[in-house]
């Protein structure tokens, strides 16, 4: 992927719940952001996400291969980023790692369902989002930011989060 994409900092309830439930405002959120952007993660947001996701807790919403296909749709647009800020903003200190991925990685946007960060809504000019307001600002203020040549549009995207075959 090329460098002068956007990257964009999806929180890991946004990113599970896409792979939970394939036709929610997280799946679509994430469908518009893998079509737009490159997901940063971290060392710390990547192995949240893989603890999170294997709970058994999750077992009945997946497929016997389905979590590893959810997480290979992600690996397929995620920038890896080094992390080297401290920010302490959140109620939650376990969610700071997501706003210090974005400030690393010069990301503007931050998707999130989790209300200790959507309250904050912007911190050293990154917004954050839930999943319906990221999908309702790309509706209404597309970015100019689009993937090379040959890359899925958000339809796609979206029917390979399903497992559904393309058209």
């Amino acid at each position: 992927m090329p460098p002068s994409e956007p990257c964009i900092v999806i929180d890991t309830n946004v990113l599970i719940s896409a792979g939970l439930l394939k036709h929610s405002r997280s799946a679509e959120a994430l469908a518009l952001a893998v079509e737009h952007f490159e997901i940063a993660q971290n060392a710390a947001t990547c192995h949240e996400l893989e603890t999170r996701i294997a709970r058994p807790k999750f077992d009945r919403y997946f497929e016997a291969d389905g979590r590893l296909r959810h997480l290979i749709q992600i690996a397929r647009s995620v920038r890896k980023v080094k992390n080297s800020s401290r920010e302490a903003v959140s109620r939650d200190p376990s969610d700071d790692k997501f706003i210090q991925l974005a400030l690393d990685a010069g990301a503007t946007l931050l998707i999130s369902g989790d209300l200790d960060l959507t309250d904050i809504r912007q911190h050293k000019g990154i917004d954050i989002l839930s999943p319906g307001q990221f999908v309702e600002r790309m509706r209404t203020r597309p970015f100019e930011a689009r993937r090379s040549s040959g890359a899925e549009d958000a339809a796609d995207t979206l029917r390979a989060l399903r497992g559904e075959p393309r058209l």
